[in-house]
């Protein structure tokens, strides 16, 4: 993983703890839905690492091979994106 926000302990753990719901609950959450439309929801700026919270959703969907949400994820949030030398 190539990370920026957070750490890959933490990503880990997060998509562990993801393991039982199914991508298109996720997909249907509003918070989600808003991320996808480019805003951030209030429970993820809240948090205490906004970025770190997006970024796991982004590896969460690279790990389920989901990546056309991943490029939405990248193009709403620009932040993600990785300089690639």
């Amino acid at each position: 993983m190539n990370l920026q926000y957070i750490t890959e302990e933490a990503v880990v753990d997060f998509i562990n703890g993801m393991d039982e719901v199914p991508t298109e609950t996720i997909i249907a959450d509003q918070a989600i839905q808003d991320l996808l439309a480019g805003d951030v929801p209030q429970q993820i700026s809240d948090h205490e690492n906004p970025l770190g919270m997006v970024e796991s959703f982004l590896q969460l969907f690279i790990d389920r091979e989901e990546y056309e949400i991943c490029a939405q994820l990248v193009n709403k949030i620009p932040e993600l994106k990785h300089d690639i030398c």
